[in-house]
């Protein structure tokens, strides 16, 4: 996880409490791929569908909800 590298400015309040979120900056989600046995099989080759979203995290320290939120890139990405 990157230290605050978040492209969401505007702040982010909790749905449930109303109070400012801390941004908790970039995670990257992987998708597709093949882990397990086809991985073993394929080694590298299992991983050709694999993509990475780029998500912005915030998270409530009242309440302990999590908030994600698509990045520029993911977005455009997606497109």
């Amino acid at each position: 996880m990157s230290e605050s590298t978040s492209q969401t400015i505007l702040a982010v309040k909790c749905q449930s409490c109303n109070t400012a979120m801390v941004d908790m900056g970039d995670i990257p989600f992987r998708t597709g791929g093949t882990r397990g046995a086809a991985h073993l099989l394929f080694g590298d080759w299992a991983e050709l569908g694999e993509g990475i979203l780029h998500l912005d995290a915030f998270l409530c320290q009242n309440c302990g909800r999590v908030q994600l939120f698509a990045d520029s890139q993911t977005r455009d990405s997606l497109r």
